[in-house]
């Protein structure tokens, strides 16, 4: 099926929504928008087209037991299942330390905690499902310029000179988000002068769908079950300690990364190529504008240390998803300030608590003081022998805490 672009060079187009980004979260917004019946455009810098998996992109996405549901409602999820890998155990420990923390999905049910996905395969899944919808217009290679809401609609203008009108505008352009800057909404910034080596590693021995984390002083290490007998890394050290890593040869790098394990996996061997991602935190002061609204990383960009970021943006989606719908059956305006401030008013506290907490164990993990190691390493043995406590944090990681947008639940609103 031919690409839908749209070819219009004078005439404004209008639709319900427009989507801004082409990533995930993008992706993820314009389907489920475009499932409850709305008409959407997504723009984007790149072609929006599937592309082919290559070494130079090895990255994995934590997908949470109420994540694989909205891949369901939107029907995409079928596609994707054959090379997911469940995640049954989580063990979460400290390098150097007797404390550790293990997560069993059997202590809460017979469902998997959450599924490791393939970037690529996951963005090909989404587009293909996109491209099937009738009510969607895709952008590419356009770039968002400016925007003016007014009574009724928002008016988009891009980059080539094109404009678009809609009711609402929907960001998901990432951390350096060109419409929270356009909207002149402040965020919080902190560099936390780490980075993170993302890379892929086959080993000796089989992870039996274990997730591991282990917390150095300089960061966590997290080796995430794929495929195989194969894992996706997420190593995050202090900057200049990642670039002295990174001149290491495959070799003796993957023999650091199986110590930083304890080489519970065995012998490792590199997969592809190694990529830096320089850490830091963003985190919006408001998610909402006259006829805006922000999802994912351009709303909050986390630390990797719980692998939550992706699911926080599920969410926003799930809880936009929601209120819109609601303003519909109710025949009221989709961009209202209404509509949107209950969007926000769904996603204020969730997304402070994240971000906070990420932020806060990050610098409790991160810390080389031997009162605090002890502290926090007494405190996994204590967490471990609490069931209750235990299980509440196995439901806060599958994201299944508290009352749920339907398309958590795997429905459409």
């Amino acid at each position: 099926m031919e690409e839908k672009v749209a070819k219009f060079m004078n005439k404004k187009l209008s639709f319900d929504c427009i989507v801004i980004g082409g990533g995930l979260s993008g992706l993820t917004a314009t389907l489920a928008l475009s499932k409850i019946g709305l008409s959407v455009a997504i723009i984007d810098k790149t072609s929006l087209k599937m592309v082919k998996k290559n070494e130079g992109d090895q990255r994995t996405t934590a997908v949470s037991a109420s994540g694989k549901k909205i891949f369901e409602a939107l029907d995409v999820w079928d596609s994707l299942k054959e090379d997911a890998e469940p995640i049954l155990n989580i063990v979460v420990s400290e390098k150097g330390k007797r404390g550790h923390l293990n997560f069993d999905h059997q202590t809460v049910g017979t469902e998997p905690m959450g599924h490791i996905l393939d970037n690529i395969q996951l963005k090909n899944s989404l587009i293909s499902s996109i491209r099937s919808q009738k009510n969607i217009q895709l952008f590419p290679f356009k770039s968002l310029n400016n925007f003016f809401p007014d009574t009724g609609a928002v008016t988009v203008d891009l980059n080539d000179g094109t404009s678009y009108e809609a009711a609402l505008l929907v960001a998901a352009d990432g951390r350096n988000s060109a419409g929270r800057r356009i909207a002149k909404i402040k965020d919080t910034n902190i560099n936390y002068n780490q980075s993170s080596i993302v890379f892929t590693v086959s080993h000796e021995k089989p992870h039996k769908g274990t997730a591991y984390e282990q917390f150095t002083t300089g960061g966590p290490i997290a080796f995430l079950p794929m495929r195989g007998n194969q894992s996706s890394v997420v190593w995050s050290e202090d900057t200049e300690v990642v670039k002295s890593l990174m001149q290491l040869d495959d070799k003796d790098f993957a023999a650091a990364a199986s110590y930083r394990l304890n080489d519970c996996l065995g012998e490792m061997a590199i997969i592809g190529q190694r990529k830096i991602f320089p850490l830091k935190l963003n985190y919006a002061d408001t998610i909402i504008a006259d006829r805006f609204a922000m999802v994912g990383d351009a709303a909050h960009g986390l630390h990797p240390i719980a692998g939550q970021g992706f699911n926080l943006g599920l969410r926003d989606i799930a809880n936009l998803t929601e209120e819109i719908s609601k303003a519909r059956r109710l025949g009221l305006d989709i961009g209202s300030f209404e509509t949107l401030r209950s969007y926000q008013a769904t996603r204020r506290l969730d997304n402070f608590s994240l971000v906070a907490a990420t932020d806060g164990l990050n610098r409790i993990f991160s810390n080389s003081n031997k009162i605090v190691r002890s502290i926090r390493s007494n405190g996994l043995d204590v967490i471990n022998t609490i069931d209750p406590l235990k299980n509440l944090f196995m439901e806060l990681a599958m994201g299944e805490v508290g009352s749920l947008p339907v398309l958590l639940k795997g429905k459409l609103p």
